[in-house]
This record gives structure tokens, sequence and C-alpha cells, in this order.
């Protein structure tokens, strides 16, 4: 006699010999010793799980002439004949290759006639691969069928059969078979076959092994168990996929493609490798959350949970997300195994994937104080030197303020270290000819020049402001480069021209050139006041006026930090009265008059070749 396959040799027989379907092998069992069973069952869940075997032991018990609480005898003719595969009361069809009108049609005809036993039963296996009009022809038949047949379809992908069709039916769900019950089933295959000898001391260790890859399902752990006794043992068993969730644990990226080359390197398909992948990654974050899942080994879970805590919730989520889509972009791709090594490299180095799911996994993992890849060593705190490129005397350290983790950006000390710089770049040219110490704060406009006393040392851009008066403007006068980058447009070059006159804790006044130049201004005012107020961690109200407002208003208590130049930066030492008026005049463009230009194409040509002398056309 040939050898039979194992999962052939070891298929169930009885309702009893089925392993981990309770709820449908109960239900059928009492139908049949009752009298009450349907007329049409369908039958869905994954592979492997006994959809085909349950229909031909339902078969049995229909016809069984001696049946035993529900269970077939095994014994009668009519059993005997199922078993063989030449009994007339069972036909089975497969959809699959069958799913045309034509065969619905003959199926249908051949329901008529009757059949030696009680019933006659039809199994349409995968019968979501039915074209339409096969189903559609299968409809009236299979909502009254006649009194002697029974209809049992199965299928792997339920949400794909007709809802007219599901209707018609009574649906059980086959679930994936938990490992414990896999295990023993597995031992009891072993021994009865005495494959023990042949797979010498390893048997536990074979049995984990063919347990992880049937994944729930007894027809793959039995073919598993084929392929390990036609080894002589575990001989290249090495599961990559097992290397890619180190590798992601690791955060190692040339872990990460190593695995991948090696797995192809041994055959490996890599939609085969990512699907292995992704299964693992699912049951690795069912674990995280605190999900029991029954389908996995003792010995694997121990293991999965080491990896969950290790790559976290969150990168196993993204991780989900980028090999799913990988495995999408796979069918198309000129070669299926870029996609997934794209994925994997955005899984291990989150500086290279820019997505929410990845930045906010960076986040996490500075927060668990977990090292970022592509980052060295963690960064310093920020020093209080102060960020002006120019300065040189001491600066007394200042508390920097926490602020909000940016998106795109640094965070912690470094992130404020790295504000301060920005800060330092985006300054105004005339921020470079300042002298090491702030300069007196400049006298009442049109006044005499008065000496004032020095301010005190500028404080990094990022400290709040909490004291009214010079030293406010002076942070303020400082920060506004930062401010004014959150405006777009014609508001941006307004307040960039502006400067601040007075600031007393919660109104800052702002300065600006004429009264047109204020009237626009005003229209960005609310955004502006949102800026500062987020910046000095209070709220503050921004007054706007015009430079000759400020003028004939300013005393000598409300001092502006003065500058060398700039626009509306008020006047440089030196400068008289009239040449100060002179240079805050306004020049708006809708009042200038285009140049009187007199030189005309000749007067060029002439400039062009000297010595050359023009001669008019007219001349004789």
């Amino acid at each position: 006699m040939a050898y039979q396959s194992l999962y052939r040799r070891y298929r169930s027989r009885t309702f009893a010999e089925i392993r981990g379907q309770d709820h449908v092998v109960s239900a059928l069992r009492n139908a049949v010793a009752s009298g009450t069973e349907g007329h049409a069952y369908l039958f869905s869940g994954p592979r492997g799980t006994g959809k085909t075997s349950t229909a031909r032991i339902f078969a049995k018990a229909l016809n069984c002439t001696d049946l035993h609480n529900g269970e077939p005898c095994l014994e009668c003719d009519s059993c005997l004949a199922i078993e063989a595969g030449s009994s007339y009361d069972l036909f089975e069809l497969d959809a699959a290759s069958n799913s045309g009108v034509d065969a619905m049609r003959e199926l249908i005809g051949r329901s008529i006639v009757a059949s030696p036993g009680r019933t006659k039963v039809y199994i349409l296996d995968e019968v979501h691969m039915l074209t339409p009009g096969a189903s559609n022809a299968l409809l009236k038949t299979l909502e009254e069928p006649p009194d002697h047949v029974k209809f049992v379809l199965a299928t792997t992908d339920p949400h794909k059969v007709l809802p007219t069709i599901r209707s018609r039916t009574q649906h059980f769900e086959f679930n994936l078979i938990p490992a414990e019950v896999l295990a023993d089933h597995v031992r009891w295959v072993i021994a009865d076959a005495g494959l023990a000898a042949r797979l010498g001391d390893g048997v536990e260790d074979v049995i984990a092994y063919v347990v992880r890859e049937g994944r729930g399902s007894a027809r793959d752990t039995l073919s598993a168990l084929d392929r390990v006794v036609a080894a002589g043992g575990l001989v290249g068993t090495e599961d990559p996929s097992e290397s890619v969730l180190e590798a992601i644990a690791g955060r190692d990226v040339g872990a990460a493609i190593a695995a991948v080359a090696g797995a192809l390197d041994r055959g490996r398909d890599p939609r085969v490798l990512g699907e292995a992948a992704l299964a693992s990654l699912r049951n690795a974050f069912l674990l995280s959350i605190g999900i029991d899942v029954p389908q996995i080994a003792d010995g694997q879970r121990g293991e999965l949970t080491r990896l969950a805590s290790e790559i976290g919730t969150p990168t196993l989520t993204r991780s989900l997300e980028a090999i799913g889509q990988a495995l999408v972009e796979m069918r198309q791709a000129p070669d299926p195994r870029v996609p997934l090594e794209v994925a994997l490299i955005r899984v291990c180095d989150p500086t290279t994937d820019l997505t929410l799911a990845g930045l906010a996994d960076r986040i996490d993992r500075l927060e668990r104080g977990a090292p970022v890849a592509g980052s060295s060593a963690p960064a310093a705190p920020a020093s209080p030197v102060s960020s002006s490129p120019v300065s040189s005397s001491p600066v007394s350290p200042s508390p920097v303020s926490p602020s909000p983790v940016s998106p795109t950006g640094p965070t912690g000390a470094a992130g404020a270290a790295r504000a301060r710089e920005e800060l330092a770049r985006q300054r105004p040219a005339r921020s470079a000819s300042r002298p090491a110490a702030l300069p007196a704060a400049a006298p009442a406009a049109r006044a005499p020049a008065a000496p004032a006393p020095a301010a005190p040392p500028k404080e990094p851009a990022s400290t709040p402001v909490t004291s009214a008066g010079d030293v406010g403007v002076v942070a303020l006068t400082e920060a506004m480069p930062v401010l004014t980058a959150r405006l777009k447009g014609v508001a941006r070059a307004i307040y960039g021209a502006g400067r601040f006159a007075a600031f007393d804790g919660s109104v800052a006044t702002f300065v600006l050139e004429n009264a047109p130049t204020r009237d626009r201004a005003e229209r960005a005012r609310a955004e502006v006041e949102r800026a500062l107020s987020e910046q000095l961690g209070r709220p503050v109200t921004l007054r706007l006026i015009e430079e000759a407002e400020a003028g004939a208003g300013s005393g000598a208590g409300s001092a502006a930090p003065s500058t060398a130049s700039g626009p509306a930066g008020g006047r440089a030492e030196g400068r008289s009265d009239e040449e100060a008026e002179e240079a805050e005049e306004t020049i708006e463009l809708d009042e200038l008059v285009p140049a009187d230009v007199a030189t005309s194409v000749v007067d060029k040509l002439a400039a062009h070749f000297p010595g050359a002398t023009m001669i008019d056309e007219e001349t004789p």
C-alpha cells in the first residue's frame, strides 16, 4: 500500500475525533440524534480546521443505519461506502473549478434523482468562488430543496458569499485550534504511527516546532510533522520571521536586511516571509496589550512576550501597518523584496519615517529613556550661555522653560539649545553690530540724549519674561524674529519692521512707522498676541501705535532698545532731529513715480561705440 500523508491518514472519522470545534460538533450531533437537522449549512473558517471533514461525518450520520447518540457507526454499508468515496449518497463539488452556471444547473438536475440512502448530501467546497450567475441559479433550490437533499457549503471567505445564500443556511464558524489541543493531537499521532523512534530524543522540540508552524491548523501541523519525519529531525528549521522581530527590537537596520537576504537565499518568497513576520508581530502585539492567544505554544509565548516588551506597543502598531502596506505593494512591484526592505528600514530607524506614527514612536522612546536609532549619546543639558554670536560678556544662567514637544524637532534640553541657535540665526543683521553688553536705553523721542543705566544682560529667547521694564522690551525684541516667522505675507513684513517701545508685564507697546501701516498691522494683531502669550506663558495684550504717537507720549521711563541701524529701529546716536525725521519718513509704493529715463536707443549705441558718428537717414 502506498504511503499516505499524515493529515489524510488521521482525518477525523466521527464527531468525537474533531478537535477544537465543540460548538459545531454538539449542535450537529444533537440535530442528527433528534432528527431536527436543517436543509442547508454554511461552514466557514480558516484552512485546515475541519470544515470538509465535519461535512463528511455529517453525511455519514444522516445515512448511518446504526447511530449511537448521533455518532456514525463506521461499520454499516453506508458509512464504509462514504469513507471509500463510492457512495451515491454523497456528492462533493469543488466550486473553485466548477464555478459556472452549467455546473450548477447539472447539480440541480441531479438533486431531484433519489439515492439508495435516506439523505443525499451535497458538499460545495470554496463556495465563495461561484460566479454571480451560478450563485443565483443555486438560490431557489437551496431555499426549497427536495426532502431527501441536504446542502453543506464550505468556505474560507464567508463575506464573499452572497447574502441571499447566507440567509438560507445555518452558519457555523470554525475556529483556529488552540496550541495545547494541537500538541496533544500531535503526541497521539506520533505514538499511534510509531514515529518516536525516528525522531529520537527531540520529540518535544519537534512538537513545539510543528505546532508553531501549524498556527492553529490541524492539516498544516500534520504536514509540518511529515516534513520533519522525512528530514529525520529538525534540520534547517530556523524561522526567518524571528530574526526580523529581533532586528526590529534592536532597531538594527543591517540585521533586518540580512534576515530578509538570508530567507531569500534559503528559497523563501518575500511575500511568505512578510506574512510570517506580520503574523508574529500580531501575536506579539496581542500579548503586549494583555490578550491571550491560545494558538501560541507555551515555548513561543515567553519569547514573543519578551520581544513585545522590547519593541513597545507603538512600534508594534507601526510595524504592522508598514509591513501590511508592503505586502499590498508587492503585487505590482518589479522586485517584491524592495517594499519589504523599505518597510523594515522605516520601522528599525524612526529618523527615516516622518509620518505621525513614526514621530509618535520617537517621542515614546524618548519618554521611556530608550535610545533612538540614528542618535548618539543622550543630549547634554542646555548651556546657559547667551546665543548671541558676538557676545563675550558672562551671562548669568537662567532656567529654561519647558516647551511643548514639536513633531518634527528635537525634544528636551537638546531641543531648547537648538531653538536658541535657530533664534540666533534668525536675528536681523543689526544685532551683530551690538556690543557685548546691552546698550543704555534710549531716552524719550526727540529729547536730548541723556545717559541711562545699563540694562541687565540679555536672556535667551526661550526664557519667559517675568518682569516689566527694559528687560522685558529687550527680550521681546530678541524673540520677535521667531514670532514673525509664524506670520505670512504682508503681516510678516509689517511686524518685522516695527519695534517694541514698552512692556509692563501684560501690555506690550509696539511702534509702527505711520497710521496706514498700523491699520494694516491691526489685522494680524490677534495672531501676534497669541504668539506672545505662548512665548511668555501669560496673557499679553498688544498696543499698536505710530512713530509720531510714540515720540509725543513716551517719557523717560518707557525706554526702547536702541539699534545702530535698521528699519524703524530708532535713531542712532549722533543723528540730528532733522536727519531722524527724514529717515522716518514713510515711502508708500503706490505714491512712487516712475523715473524719467531720457536715454534713447541711439544714445545707448553711441555709448557702446565711442567715436562713432550717427548719420541721419534724411541727411543727403
